[in-house]
């Protein structure tokens, strides 16, 4: 595949669609705290919700109102919700035409509902939330892609207050995300989101003043009904601070631990113990603002040594203009290993990213690479925001392999050759529809460099439609 048409597989899924999504667009409240604009919008979780406030008669004005808020007592209530998300995909040369596909185009479904029960004026607070995803027509399932019904979260707090501080201590499957989400991240965009089972407590003194110490095992995905699990292979623990350092600026400080039973990789197969520590810079000041994580990773696979580094780079500018431009810039670096078999691992592992920085076609992630280009952002209606970008991606070692999310293969180093990757062309269009409807078109064109022809990749494009309905 060369150039930049379109395949006629997706033409004709979504050639209609798009004439309807460009149509003369409806006015809706701008979100200004869930008083003015409820629910929270999709990728946030919903046991950020408060509704207390419905608790005034003269709030409730959404027909949802009702539902999700019921006061029980003086000191209980009941918050329920819900959400309908329906994605099709196409996609042209999967995984770069390395897995025989030429062309896959599908549909999946994510319906969820969740109870979040508080009693003791907050103290204590049951969630549940169950779910039911599913994927038709896909040529190869990923675990992300479908787990028909099961539990999502299911946890208890116990909330209470210590030497000034407010203490919560959270039990059991619960979705969680840091920082900018470069190394934890709720992964909204896939079908299945990201949960972990475990046990985390949150200490917090202020809104810019906080302190997570967790332990957990990654939820383990099945393809039948509640077969969801705790994983046996894998351990994820650590702590993560958040802390106002000076005027605009603000530190986060985290140390995460992943213990695995058994892995391969840069040539070694065996038990693995990395530690990663690391900070991110962040703020706003004015028109700019800018979020900087740089981390270092050391331990042992199969008896070597681990010493690997990434750094993940956001920072923009924001026009006083009409359309409320913003121009960023991303720089993204990760380690690679520089050559197999010398006692030592130099390959950073990006735990649990969030990769749709890059497009969400899942075929890039922060491991052995380096990503730089910009992205714009502009909004030619108030419920509509653009964002294209452009990237440009190398290896940072050539000695070591090309990698997908999750640390899957693309092309090892004796397939590739050289370190040009490829280049990025990638574009969302978010349509905050109504209150509730909020509607996503992704597309993302991959050129790839002579690292991946030489290994028999072709080009890849990919176009997703997502309609997500929350309540």
């Amino acid at each position: 595949m060369t150039g930049y048409p379109i395949p006629l597989s997706l033409r004709g899924l979504f050639g209609g669609v798009l004439v309807g999504l460009l149509a003369p667009l409806v006015d809706v409240v701008a979100a200004d705290g869930l008083e003015q604009q409820r629910p929270l919008r999709p990728g946030l979780p919903r046991w950020l919700e408060d509704y207390r406030f419905l608790d005034d008669p003269r709030q409730r004005n959404d027909p949802f109102d009702e539902l999700r808020y019921r006061r029980l007592s003086e000191s209980a209530w009941l918050q329920l919700g819900g959400e309908l998300r329906y994605r099709a995909d196409a996609v042209g040369e999967p995984y770069f035409g390395m897995r025989g596909d030429a062309d896959d185009s599908y549909l999946m479904q994510r319906l969820q509902a969740h109870a979040d029960l508080h009693l003791l004026d907050g103290r204590l607070r049951l969630f549940t939330q169950v779910q039911n995803t599913r994927a038709w027509g896909k040529d190869t399932l990923a675990p992300p892609d479908e787990s028909r019904t099961d539990v999502q979260q299911a946890f208890v707090d116990a909330r209470f207050e210590v030497a000034g501080a407010d203490l919560t201590t959270r039990v059991g499957r619960q979705e969680m995300a840091y920082g900018a989400q470069v190394l934890v991240t709720y992964r909204d965009v896939p079908n299945v989101r990201q949960a972990f089972d475990g046990v985390r407590l949150s200490a917090s003194w202020s809104a810019d003043t906080r302190l997570d110490a967790f332990a957990m095992r990654p939820v383990r995905l099945g393809r039948d009904a509640f077969d969801d699990g705790s994983s046996n292979q894998v351990k994820f623990y650590g702590l993560y601070a958040s802390l106002a350092l000076w005027r605009a600026w603000h530190v986060d400080l985290y140390a995460f631990g992943l213990d695995t039973r058994q892995r391969s990789l840069a040539g070694l197969s065996g038990a693995e113990k990395r530690y990663t520590l690391g900070s991110r810079l962040f703020g706003k000041q004015g028109a700019l603002d800018w979020s900087w994580d740089l981390a270092g990773q050391f331990g042992r696979l199969a008896g070597a040594d681990i010493r690997a580094w990434a750094l993940s780079s956001d920072s923009g500018y924001s026009f006083a203009a009409p359309w409320k431009p913003r121009l960023g810039l991303r720089i993204d670096a990760a380690s690679g290993d520089r050559k197999a078999g010398d006692g030592r691992v130099q390959t950073f592992d990006p735990l649990f990213p969030r990769n749709g920085v890059y497009g969400e076609a899942a075929l890039i992630t922060l491991s052995n690479v380096i990503v730089v280009g910009p992205v714009l952002g502009f909004s030619p209606w108030s419920q509509v925001r653009i964002e294209p970008g452009l990237f440009k991606v190398w290896k940072q070692q050539a000695g070591d392999a090309i990698y997908y999310p999750g640390m899957g293969v693309a092309a090892s180093a004796q397939q590739s050759a050289g370190r040009e990757v490829g280049n990025i062309l990638r574009a969302n269009l978010k349509w905050f529809a109504s209150r509730n409807l909020t509607v996503d078109l992704d597309y993302k064109y991959y050129k790839v460099g002579g690292a991946l022809r030489s290994a028999g990749a072709d080009d890849s494009q990919f176009v997703s439609l997502r309609g997500t309905y929350r309540f």
